[in-house]
């Protein structure tokens, strides 16, 4: 009785308890919101970072991204990963790399909204095959042959033994495919092929930071538009043609006025306009210096020469560049189950992405801007830089030169030019290049 009166108690004071506690009470309770509040550690990369920046930029101007917008333009973005860690040498040309490959992906992209040939198929095949008992209609007398393998295969097993091998790994060599009484497969295969040539694609706005453990991402946003189509055709043309026009701009004093801490930052190529209010490229190139403690200047001197040679070609490749992307995908799934209760799974997903440009020639007249000379702000590195520029009263010029040199000479020839241990790079901040004026 005195047990009963002591459960009837227990429960009466739960209820009371319950009915005194407000369910939003409860739900602010330390046991309750402990596992309410999962903390999550979501990296975000400079591809993710230059996304949100574009399309913030991009709807105040009532355009999209990756959309072909009412104007014409066209935005898209590609990012790709260094191979080379921020704190070890090399790893300013291994941005290089990954600056290329993010322009390269971009274009890509920008080819798939004309259209992208795929191929596909897939399959799956079923099989159950569950067997009890022995067919008497399946025996047969074993031929001689299958006798003498018989014994030959005993007597290697003797051979293997006396050399060492152990009766488990006997074992493994002796075992037959286990028959499968029930089997599911499953096969797929997607192939996709885009080609094209890409004419006036330049970039905008550029992210790049340092994600930790090794992870250092440059993505890049770039723009096609009709003007820019017009304007590298002129460029093509040597400077014939209407070169498109529009306000004016001091790009050039904006370039000198440049610090090299910005400098640093900027790849690819600029496209903007003169004081005339004429359309105009300029280059961005840059080269990590290999120092190697005497004949720096030497060391400078190859860095400045390879830069420029990476900014001229950054301004061919907005003129014309012809891209062919293959990409495929396999997924591949198989599931055994077997006689003596054992299974076996197998999975396989295979993914391949190439994008080659093919090898073109183009003749342009550029001229030097400005050479610089910095230091990466997270690697550390010594950079030398360079800034080329093409523009329509300098393709004149640059006509007549050829035309006097032509008549001159006929020709012109033109000439060539240990680390300790080290600890993982750490997460830094995002950089973002680009001004809105440009979109």
């Amino acid at each position: 009785m005195k047990r009963t009166l002591l459960f009837v108690f227990i429960i009466c004071e739960c209820l009371g308890i319950l009915q005194a506690q407000n369910p939003a009470d409860l739900a602010a309770t330390p046991a309750v919101q402990e596992t309410q509040n999962v903390q999550t550690d979501i990296i975000q990369f400079p591809e993710d970072a230059l996304a949100k920046s574009m399309e913030t930029s991009l709807s105040k101007k009532g355009k999209g991204l990756g959309v072909i917008n009412s104007d014409g333009s066209i935005y898209v973005i590609g990012a790709a990963t260094t191979a080379r860690p921020s704190n070890m040498s090399g790893f300013i040309n291994s941005r290089n790399v990954a600056y290329s490959i993010a322009e390269m992906t971009a274009k890509m992209n920008l080819l798939r909204m004309a259209g992208e040939s795929i191929s596909s198929g897939r399959g799956f095949q079923l099989l159950e095959d569950i067997i009890e008992g022995e067919d008497p209609d399946a025996k047969e007398k074993a031929t001689l042959l299958q006798k003498a393998a018989t014994l030959a295969d005993k007597s290697m097993d003797k051979a293997l033994s006396a050399m060492g091998v152990s009766d488990a790994e006997i074992k493994a060599m002796n075992e037959s495919k286990k028959k499968a009484v029930y089997e599911q497969n499953y096969n797929q295969t997607i192939l996709s092929l885009v080609a094209g040539m890409v004419k006036g694609c330049a970039v905008v706005r550029i992210a790049e930071g340092e994600s930790g453990k090794d992870d250092y991402q440059v993505a890049v946003c770039m723009k096609y538009s009709p003007e820019f189509q017009s304007f590298a055709s002129a460029i093509q043309g040597g400077g014939s043609g209407s070169i498109p026009s529009a306000a004016t701009k001091q790009s050039r004093t904006e370039i000198m006025s440049m610090s090299e801490q910005e400098l640093v930052k900027r790849l690819g190529v600029w496209v903007t306009y003169n004081g005339q209010g004429q359309m105009e490229v300029y280059g961005f190139g840059q080269q990590e210096v290999q120092e190697t403690g005497s004949r720096a200047s030497a060391a400078y001197s190859r860095a400045y020469s390879q830069a420029r040679l990476q900014a001229v070609n950054n301004i061919k490749n907005f003129v014309a560049e012809d891209l062919v992307a293959n990409e495929s995908m396999q997924s591949t799934e198989k599931l055994r189950e077997y006689a003596d209760g054992t299974n076996a799974y197998f999975s396989r997903n295979k993914w391949e992405q190439a994008v080659k440009s093919k090898t073109t020639t183009l003749n342009i007249a550029t001229e030097q801007v400005r050479q610089w000379k910095g230091v990466h702000p997270v690697s550390g590195k010594n950079v030398a830089g360079f800034v080329v520029a093409w523009t329509f009263e300098n393709a004149q010029q640059a006509a007549k030169l050829r035309q006097q040199i032509d008549n001159n000479s006929g020709h012109i020839q033109q000439k060539s030019s240990s680390e300790g241990p080290r600890q993982q790079t750490t997460k830094g901040a995002i950089t973002i290049t680009g001004n809105d004026d440009d979109l």
